[in-house]
């Protein structure tokens, strides 16, 4: 599998994009296309068929994307899962992030725990994210080589996947390009303080239960609901008329980032929030007006703490808070 990016966005006027694999792209995410259309409407994008055999994609109670494919493959056809988000136009924030990190650095190391994913490459360490308990993405994150040794850049690369573990190790070498300790300094030590309480016009996606018991007006958008929390499937009734969105950063691990953000271009303030954030102001030119995020100032206590499991990383004496903003 070739590790490089192409400098195009491509290939939107591609022959055929029912097999995009080697096509026009440097960048190549091989599965079944029952895998890809499971993780595509996962994340939150709709795949249906057109009148002619067309594969149209669109995002979930949002707008139109683009043609997915010419014709729909068998279940079992090999396709450029991320390719055809690409082809169709989208995975342009994946594609930005993974592009920006230059460094040729080589990975010393790659550890997936089981709440975190940790990369370490000489000075840089980052962390994101693990996908959720279940899912089956060890058997496409091995590439016949190991992926210790291979350059930074390249490990970045694998955040154009639709696959969430093949996305998490990128996220991780993505964040430990650009979550330095020498970044941008967040305005405040915790991300969710900068809306005041009751949180009235505020949408969370994802828990952040701390934040809820200080913003009890704020409303919670959930996979997995609990008490008053509005389902994810309920997400754009919830969406409409509010002034501020904060989104965890787990939803650009799992791909429902873009989606979400395709939905909520009304909303002024978009604020993407987590450990996971990569804060890198060229994500900024692709919805999130806000990324607070962070650095890990000690990566052996880091290692530590995600080798016995820990969940709560943010923790003094290992990390240092940072943010963009547009």
């Amino acid at each position: 599998m070739r590790d490089s990016v192409d400098d195009t966005l491509g290939p939107k006027d591609a022959a055929n994009r029912s097999m995009i694999i080697g096509q026009a792209m440097d960048i190549t995410d091989p599965m079944s296309w029952a895998q890809a259309e499971e993780l595509l409407t996962k994340a939150g994008w709709t795949v249906r068929d057109l009148p002619r055999g067309q594969v149209m994609l669109d995002v979930t109670d949002g707008p139109e994307l683009g043609t997915l494919l010419d014709s729909r493959p068998a279940s079992g056809e090999e396709v450029d899962g991320h390719g055809m988000l690409r082809a169709a136009g989208g995975g342009a924030l994946d594609f930005a992030l993974a592009k920006s990190v230059t460094a040729d650095v080589e990975v010393e190391e790659v550890m997936v725990g089981f709440n975190w994913t940790y990369v370490r490459a000489g000075p840089y360490c980052g962390i994101a994210r693990s996908p959720e308990r279940g899912t089956e993405g060890a058997r496409t994150a091995r590439t016949g080589m190991p992926i210790a040794g291979r350059p930074l850049g390249a490990l970045a690369r694998w955040l154009c996947s639709l696959d969430p573990l093949r996305r998490s190790i990128g996220l991780a070498a993505v964040n430990a390009f650009w979550n330095r300790p020498d970044g941008p300094t967040a305005k405040r030590k915790w991300g969710l303080s900068r809306f005041d309480p009751p949180g009235d016009g505020l949408v969370i996606i994802g828990g952040f239960r701390a934040a809820a018991a200080r913003l009890p007006n704020a409303t919670i958008v959930e996979r997995e609901p609990k008490g008053d929390d509005v389902p994810a499937g309920r997400a754009r009734d919830a969406l409409a008329g509010t002034t501020a969105i904060a989104i965890t950063a787990q939803a650009l691990m799992n791909g429902s980032l873009e989606p979400l953000l395709a939905r909520s271009k009304h909303i002024p303030i978009r604020f993407l929030v987590g450990p996971s954030a990569p804060v890198a102001e060229v994500a900024l030119n692709h919805g999130p007006t806000v990324i607070a995020g962070l650095a890990i100032t000690d990566p052996d206590a880091a290692r530590a703490f995600i080798a016995e499991s820990g969940t709560m990383i943010a923790l003094d004496h290992m990390i240092r808070t940072l943010e963009v903003e547009r």
